[in-house]
């Protein structure tokens, strides 16, 4: 992919040391998710190493670029890359790799933001703070979280990292499609024992709530990429509800009850406006929603009768929720019984788990609720500095666009979706929820005229330097 950064491009020769051991993209993609495959159905540690050290190869000699587009393409995907006798996630060490490697090509050429710059760091030193409460052994994990969430806000406050959002959408989706397959391999391989009578589907992303996230996630930005278009394809609007149709496999009540909200409010905008593209959409996703309706109607008979004892287990809140509703309650105790130091600054994002101890079955859990868990871990000022700094993130991210093109709805629905799953899942203390919030914001003010109109500024066999 060819991108400027700061104004003219920079060239490396076609003949570089670095380019004659670099396989293909398509073919390094199909190798690792061929490993991955492996892993998935046979459990072995020689597929996953051999995955793990082509990628590590790949970061260390590929451009920044590409290194994002491969975090894109594992971030559904990170629940395999943790095993029973690590204590840290394999793919936390491939993106400390692409870390260093960022920041060692970029270091010249970036253009940091400067309030950006300050609310970043502002944030991660909020949190080292917190160690003295937390005492020695959490300094590991601060500095793991500190350094991944440093990689995630450079990429919106280095203002001449301008990646093609579209392109990182294709490598996301592509991430979820290898994440669902590697989970039917596994469950296929290993079935379940549920006695439920239904099975909730995760992927290989470690949870249905955080997969449906995801799912829903993705779907909305390829509607919004497909309305961007110039020479709209409605192969995005078949995508979208195919993944749709996929969430529906996680038997998510907070899945079921995002997607309600989210495709009625689509639906009335796209009932009212008059705007072209959406007119164009609505007609599109019309037809796409009747021929999926033909072809999954028989099928579906099955799956809905899961979904129907799914929603119907419980007879009380605290089994309607999963527990939900119990843990939201003992932490919101643990907040209010704190002390008003606490209360104003928290107990840190790392170490909120211990001090709080609470525990289902033996086993720390957290809130289930990333607004409930910034108030337990930054308390009143943390939380108030993190709002500050995601809407200079997102000024940021509104620098960079050069053109006068202003966001959407359509491009708010991927924010709005994620904002209500985040009632049901604790999210801040895990690095990929910063990179999906990069995604969001790139996907806010992504305009595809803008995107060609620069890349038509680099002659053609031109490359960027690492």
């Amino acid at each position: 992919m060819q991108r400027i950064y700061g104004g003219a491009p920079y060239v490396i020769e076609s003949s570089s040391l670095k380019q004659r051991f670099m396989l293909p993209s398509w073919l390094f993609y199909m190798v690792v998710s061929m490993a991955l495959l492996l892993y998935s159905w046979q459990q072995q540690p020689i597929y996953l190493n051999a995955a793990i050290f082509l990628m590590a190869g790949y970061i260390c000699f590929s451009h920044v670029y590409r290194n994002f587009l491969l975090i894109a393409f594992l971030l559904p995907s990170l629940h395999l890359f943790v095993t029973e006798d690590s204590g840290v996630s394999y793919a936390t060490m491939l993106f400390l790799v692409a870390l260093v490697k960022h920041v060692a090509a970029r270091f010249n050429t970036m253009k940091l933001h400067v309030v950006g710059l300050i609310a970043m760091l502002c944030m991660i030193a909020y949190e080292w703070l917190h160690l003295y409460l937390n005492g020695s052994v959490m300094v590991v994990p601060v500095i793991r979280w500190s350094a991944l969430f440093l990689y995630a806000s450079l990429m919106m406050i280095d203002l001449n990292f301008r990646p093609d959002f579209k392109q990182i959408a294709h490598y996301f989706v592509a991430g979820i499609l290898l994440s669902s397959v590697c989970g039917f391999v596994m469950s296929w391989a290993v079935p379940s024992g549920a006695a439920t009578g239904y099975v909730r589907f995760e992927g290989a992303g470690g949870d249905p709530n955080g997969f449906g996230m995801m799912i829903l996630m993705a779907a909305f930005f390829l509607l919004h990429i497909y309305k961007q278009s110039r020479t709209p394809k409605p192969r995005y609007i078949y995508f979208a509800l195919g993944l749709m149709l996929l969430g529906l496999s996680t038997l998510s009540r907070a899945y079921f009850l995002t997607a309600a909200i989210t495709v009625v409010l689509l639906a009335v905008y796209m009932i009212v406006t008059s705007e072209h593209s959406m007119i164009r959409l609505r007609r599109k996703l019309a037809l796409a929603v009747l021929l999926f309706a033909a072809i999954f109607a028989v099928p579906a008979i099955g799956f809905i009768n899961s979904i129907m004892e799914r929603m119907s287990i419980g007879d009380s809140l605290q089994k309607m929720t999963g527990l939900r509703s119990m843990l939201a309650e003992r932490y919101w105790d643990v907040f209010t019984e704190s002390t008003l130091w606490e209360m104003f600054w928290g107990k840190g994002i790392i170490g909120y788990l211990q001090q709080s101890n609470i525990s289902v079955m033996g086993i720390l859990t957290g809130p289930h609720n990333t607004y409930l868990e910034s108030l337990i871990a930054w308390g009143m000022c943390g939380t108030i500095l993190f709002v500050i700094y995601m809407v200079v993130l997102n000024q940021c991210q509104r620098q960079k666009e050069t053109s006068s093109h202003k966001p959407s709805f359509l491009s708010y629905l991927p924010i709005i979706s994620t904002l209500i799953f985040l009632i049901s899942l604790q999210s801040l203390a895990k690095y990929s929820t910063y990179f999906y919030m990069t995604m969001l914001f790139m996907n806010m003010y992504y305009c595809e005229h803008t995107n060609q109109r620069d890349s038509e500024l680099i002659a053609p066999s031109a490359t960027v330097r690492e």
